[in-house]
């Protein structure tokens, strides 16, 4: 059994290479990796809106708890050996401050790191 299931853009280049990287992480198998169209997905996941999915990666929990962005990415560092004590730095109080619009301009941004395969709409 995984320990998180992580919805993602497959659609999204850059999304799609971050993924590859975390599976390269994920030694343990602890994360079920799921693209956000995936067919079925909302039926397994109903607390998802497909917008919320599409603006940003959510990691959901075994018992269903699910967060999404800078706090997601967080979660699956978490989850992985090599990414686990620098995960911890993530958790120290304020680091939301930082990472939260770090994680916003990077997701408004990601068409610009996606290469061609990169079919978000500009806004």
């Amino acid at each position: 059994m995984t320990a998180r299931t992580v919805i993602f853009d497959g659609d999204c280049g850059f999304c799609q290479r971050s993924i590859r990287i975390g599976k390269a992480l994920d030694w343990l198998s602890r994360i079920e990796w799921r693209a956000r169209l995936e067919p079925g997905l909302e039926k397994h996941f109903p607390q998802l809106s497909g917008e919320e999915t599409q603006n940003r990666m959510v990691s959901i929990n075994n018992r269903g708890r699910a967060c999404g962005g800078f706090f997601a990415v967080r979660d699956i560092l978490l989850q992985c050996p090599l990414t686990f004590l620098p995960a911890l730095f993530l958790y120290i109080p304020g680091m939301s401050f930082l990472g939260v619009p770090a994680y916003k301009w990077i997701a408004k941004n990601r068409h610009h790191f996606g290469g061609s395969s990169c079919r978000i709409p500009q806004k």
